[in-house]
């Protein structure tokens, strides 16, 4: 009865999560998973850059599985919390930094993960052991060898245990309605690593680890010159509306452009003098761009008059609608903003907090405004009313997005000079790529 109840509880919480998810990104672009969603059982394995968002990413995803995520233990500390994370499939691991648990404890949560997997479950891990918002991906731990090795030797190497690597970018971590990418790699199996593990299981865990290291990195942006990791990131910045066009890899812009970042970097990493000269007229263009209050994510084209006119246009026709939303969604506006969002310094917790927080809040709002309404107005007027919020809503943020395009437009209509010095900059670059 428990499981059934915990089931119809997962399934209930897990439709708000994805609700949410739609008001958090304006695009969530997936490569890859196709191929290998009817895998089992599968060991899911990617870089961690945006804290317990990144589980709800492959929850969103992978819509015909309900995978079984590993988590740093210190969030169970509560009999109430540890229930809860249960609920919605976290499992705790023990991180020695955390003066937490114990190698025992770890090896009891090892045993359960084998039996999620005897039993065809798939299991996220997040092989870095932490978040960090930088696009490279960190060294990684040996926990997910360990697992995949221990279970499949359990089972005489017959389990046919899948690991599946992908990747995860997002346009903008913090914020809501930018582009989130998911791209996922070629699974494999551990049986592939029988013979090596039998001659020698440290080999084979390591070569194991570099695998799924190798494989998560060609589905995400890791800029490997990690020591100008800034100015690498202006570079790609700088190059995003160009990487698809000076790329081989067309599989994504995710591809194209860690592709084209690190050839630069490889490149300019053999002449220092040209790269510290390119650094400082990056470094000047960027700092050009934030004084105009240009978003660093503008596309440097020079505006047409059609095209401005669009734009105005666009966002004329969406003020109405921006005004009413706002109206609409003021208080758990307030609520999520003010008092949940703004007392957290970290900001790489915003968005999962966001995105958790108002799955709960707006519909609660919403059903409150539902009844309020049923019982004045009638209930088929008041469900009519309540129906248009969430559209309302991506009204709202879709004028928003406009209304940046447009006002980047209305910037570099008077600052020409800044397209001029770009062109001159992606020129410089295309030169190096040549």
């Amino acid at each position: 009865m428990y499981n059934i109840i915990k089931s119809l509880i997962y399934f209930f919480l897990r439709s708000l999560m994805e609700a949410s998810f739609s008001f958090s990104y304006r695009n969530i672009i997936v490569t890859g998973y196709d191929k290998i969603k009817h895998l089992k059982p599968t060991l899911f394995v990617s870089n961690h850059q945006n804290t317990f968002m990144d589980g709800f990413v492959l929850i969103k995803v992978a819509r015909n599985i309900s995978p079984n995520i590993l988590t740093r233990a210190d969030i169970f500390k509560s009999k109430w919390a540890a229930i809860a994370l249960d609920i919605i499939r976290l499992i705790p691991i023990y991180r020695k930094k955390d003066n937490m648990g114990s190698v025992a404890q770890n090896n009891e949560i090892f045993k359960k993960c084998i039996s999620l997997f005897k039993n065809g479950e798939p299991l996220l891990i997040f092989p870095e052991g932490n978040h960090a918002m930088e696009r490279f991906l960190r060294p990684l731990q040996k926990g997910p060898a360990r697992i995949a090795f221990q279970a499949e030797e359990e089972s005489d190497f017959q389990l046919g245990l899948n690991v599946s690597p992908f990747g995860i970018q997002y346009e903008n971590h913090p914020k809501r309605w930018y582009d989130l990418h998911v791209h996922f790699g070629n699974a494999f199996q551990v049986q592939e690593f029988q013979e090596v593990f039998a001659e020698n299981p440290t080999i084979a865990q390591k070569q194991f680890t570099d695998k799924i290291q190798q494989d998560i990195s060609a589905e995400m942006i890791d800029i490997e010159w990690h020591s100008e990791y800034k100015f690498m990131e202006q570079v790609r910045l700088l190059l995003k509306p160009y990487a698809m066009t000076w790329a081989d890899s067309k599989k994504s812009s995710v591809h194209a452009e860690n592709e084209v970042v690190n050839i630069l970097g490889n490149r300019l990493q053999k002449n220092a003098d040209k790269m510290t000269v390119l650094k400082s007229r990056v470094e000047n263009y960027f700092e050009k761009v934030k004084n105009s209050n240009l978003t660093e994510d503008f596309v440097a084209k020079k505006p047409t008059v059609v095209g401005f006119l669009q734009k105005t246009v666009g966002v004329l026709l969406g003020l109405p609608f921006w005004f009413i939303a706002k109206l609409i969604n003021f208080v758990p506006e307030y609520i999520v903003e003010k008092k949940i969002i703004a007392p957290v310094k970290d900001i790489t917790w915003h968005i999962s907090l966001r995105t958790g927080a108002s799955m709960f809040i707006y519909p609660i709002f919403y059903l409150t405004i539902f009844v309020i309404m049923g019982v004045s107005l009638g209930w088929l007027i008041a469900g009519i009313v309540v129906f248009t919020f969430p559209l309302l809503s991506v009204v709202m943020y879709e004028t928003e997005y406009h209304f940046k395009k447009l006002k980047n437009s209305i910037i570099l209509f008077q600052k020409q000079e800044i397209l001029k010095e770009e062109q001159e900059l992606v020129q410089e670059f295309r030169s190096i790529m040549s």
